[in-house]
């Protein structure tokens, strides 16, 4: 395989298994999936030497289910302390709009603080291969009942960001990488492994400061009456990557390269 074309190979890949996860989720039985749509601004910041905060600012629809998310995270702390291995935490608030009443759907406002570990895999290809395992505690306020809940869940995304392009011109400006990872979430409440998801997509690096990800997620979650895993939901994100300082980004994103 040739250079070119060995560069080319992963978003080829990426574009090829879209249609057919979402092929495969589309020809699950009922209940029907439904489509969701949200778009993510993450702002990062350095703090001291190694230690760097960031923001999270996010909107989420799902016309199907009938709801609207609003996303707002702060601190978040990102500590790099080996180049392979970072430590990350930090509180995201997340207020829902339930358009209806069915089914017995409240507004509801979730506080979900969150810790957790990014390991990076060195190669000499330069791509990002990680885990970004975390444990989150969900404390969920329902508008109906005037009362918190609270539930445990750790998640753990395996994934690849492969360059497109040469490895000498590996994560520069002007240049797009592939997307492909698995998240599996397992609850503690009901002791399951819920949700599951698979992601694709492509990331352009517009400048130093900027990266965009254009992604797309299958999501399978647990269904009544049988509980078992099934195919629920397409999400379509656009995520908005900001660095305050020159080249902040590349430190954190891609600390095997700094």
């Amino acid at each position: 395989m040739n250079l070119r074309l060995e560069s080319r190979f992963p978003v080829a890949l990426a574009f090829l298994l879209i249609p057919a996860v979402s092929l495969v989720a589309q020809s699950s039985s009922p209940p029907p999936w439904t489509n969701e749509y949200r778009v993510t601004l993450f702002p990062h910041y350095p703090i001291k030497g190694n230690l760097s905060g960031f923001g999270y600012l996010g909107w989420v629809k799902n016309p199907d289910a009938a709801y609207t998310n609003w996303y707002a995270g702060f601190p978040g702390v990102v500590y790099t302390a080996r180049p392979w291995i970072q430590a990350w935490g930090g509180l995201i608030g997340i207020y829902t709009n339930n358009y209806t009443n069915e089914n017995g759907k409240q507004d509801t406002l979730e506080l979900r603080p969150f810790i957790g570990w990014k390991a990076f895999l060195p190669n000499k290809k330069k791509w990002n291969i990680y885990n970004f395992t975390r444990w989150e505690f969900r404390q969920t306020y329902s508008h109906a009942t005037h009362e918190w809940s609270n539930v445990e869940r750790v998640r753990s995304r395996f994934g690849i960001e492969a360059p497109i392009t040469d490895r000498e011109n590996a994560w520069k400006v002007g240049t797009f990488y592939a997307i492909a990872n698995t998240e599996p979430m397992y609850r503690f409440d009901k002791n399951d492994l819920d949700p599951f998801r698979v992601q694709f997509g492509v990331g352009y690096i517009a400048n130093p400061r900027v990266r965009l990800e254009l992604l797309y997620y299958a999501n399978w979650g647990r269904v009544a009456p049988t509980n078992d895993l099934a195919f629920t939901e397409n999400i379509f994100r656009l995520n908005i990557k900001l660095g305050v300082k020159h080249a902040l980004l590349r430190e954190v994103l891609n600390p095997l390269e700094k």
